[in-house]
């Protein structure tokens, strides 16, 4: 008999619900480690956010299948809703027809020779950040890394730069939105959104600020634009709609602009914030990266063919992301009947699923809080490549994934080459899991000349 045709069978509820709350109070306080838990009690297993139930995956093989399988089963879910209303409809918050439409007209820019400008760039502005550093003086690792991540994306998408102004205000939202959107919808009522409190404006102001500055850098590098470029503000710039031949409408290109500028900053910024931050606990690991880079350029100025023989330091880059997995959290709603661990899933069904702990099963990766990029090592690869998504997989994987690799190999092979980090102190580093990601909460890092 197969799955379908099975008697559904009930699924466990996660211990520790209480009134009202649900299950809420562990996944704000210990969210990895309540998250982790859930596959004691089976692949499938209900939770309660206040009185939504919402159906966790904890089996990798099923969050494979629900991401490739049954992708045209499913919408993004709440959370995703969420955003949209308080980010737009980009390609981050997007669904359907219209997701993939902005997905095929931003793919070119993401392109080989595409990527090939992006390496260059990110090379010539990583060497100049690394340069700024104080040597011998502890450096806040996580912020150093946003702000490069940050001039990056811009330069590299949009062809423009950011005044120290905008810089300012992009910093000081981007934080604060992709705490308050995941916070926002778990809220039980929307009315919370509009009570006068700080945390509601704090949001609001974030929001608006971070809106305006990505208005300002579409509005200044369309009046420089001279004709198709190859980047991604020309293709967003010089397109038009198969059947009524207009332009896109400036709020849809501030979208994706949004869309691209958080998803192409965050992640990339708070892996090499974590791989730094375990190069610098592993001197031996650090010494021999820094070998590698430098037989194959001495500065560290790698550009897009010496990456493939930047072979242990993309290890090392694939175990940070595997342990450190960013996105820590997503969500899925089934449009159509599912069978999962011999459970229905209706129509309606909320499920919910964490790369981070699913990348941190010690069925798929022995010791796995253990940091060791010996796991990437040719042939000892782990056997199941596709249940490694920490750029998601399917119809909504990340459309920038050789962009974010490129940038995250240029900006460690410019660090490697001509700095040697070591912790700051000796207190240890947590995982905040507040927002959007896990970012790594406190590293100081000292850099020395090597």
């Amino acid at each position: 008999m197969r799955e379908d045709d099975a008697p559904p069978a009930t699924v466990p509820c996660a211990p520790g619900r209480l009134p009202l709350l649900g299950h809420l109070l562990p996944l704000l306080t210990r969210p990895l480690p309540f998250l982790q838990s859930l596959a004691d009690h089976g692949p499938v297993v209900r939770i309660n956010l206040w009185r939504r139930p919402v159906h966790v995956l904890t089996d990798p093989e099923l969050v494979h299948r629900l991401l490739v399988k049954d992708a045209a089963k499913t919408e993004k879910g709440f959370v995703f809703d969420k955003a949209r209303g308080l980010l737009g409809n980009g390609l981050f918050t997007s669904e359907g027809a219209f997701h993939l439409r902005q997905r095929r007209l931003v793919q070119p820019a993401f392109h080989r020779d595409g990527i090939r400008r992006y390496a260059a760039l990110t090379a010539r502005l990583a060497a100049a950040a690394v340069s700024r550093w104080e040597p011998g003086r502890p450096t806040p690792i996580e912020p150093r890394m946003h702000e490069l991540a940050r001039d990056i994306v811009v330069e590299a998408l949009f062809a423009t730069r950011l005044s120290d102004a905008q810089k300012a205000r992009i910093d000081r939202a981007v934080p604060v939105v992709l705490t308050g959107f995941v916070q926002r919808a778990l809220y039980p009522s929307t009315l919370l959104e509009k009570l006068p409190v700080p945390a509601n404006r704090r949001f609001d102001t974030a929001v608006r600020d971070l809106r305006t500055t990505v208005d300002e850098i579409v509005t200044r590098a369309a009046v420089r634009h001279q004709g198709p470029d190859g980047t991604l503000l020309s293709l967003l710039l010089t397109t038009r709609d198969e059947e009524t031949g207009l332009a896109m409408a400036p709020a849809q290109i501030r979208d994706e602009a949004v869309s691209l500028l958080l998803a192409g900053t965050e992640t990339t910024a708070t892996t090499l914030a974590w791989l730094f931050h375990e190069l610098a606990r592993h001197q031996g690991l650090q010494d021999e990266l820094s070998t590698e880079v430098r037989a194959v350029a001495d500065d560290g100025a790698v550009s897009l063919e010496d990456l493939p023989r930047l072979e242990r330091t993309g290890q090392a880059i694939s175990e940070t992301l595997r342990l450190h997995t960013p996105n820590w959290i997503l969500m899925r709603r089934t449009v159509a009947p599912l069978h999962y661990g011999g459970a229905l899933l209706p129509p309606g069904t909320e499920v919910l699923f964490s790369p981070t702990a699913l990348h941190r099963s010690p069925q798929l990766y022995p010791d796995p809080l253990r940091f060791d990029p010996e796991r990437w090592r040719r042939p000892r690869n782990p056997a199941r490549p596709e249940l490694f998504i920490p750029f998601g997989a399917g119809r909504h994987k990340c459309v920038g994934e050789s962009f974010a690799w490129t940038e995250m190999l240029v900006v460690a092979a410019a660090v490697l080459a001509r700095l040697r980090l070591r912790p700051a102190t000796a207190t240890p580093v947590r995982e905040s899991a507040t927002a959007a990601t896990v970012r790594p909460r406190g590293p100081l890092l000292i850099a020395e000349p090597r």
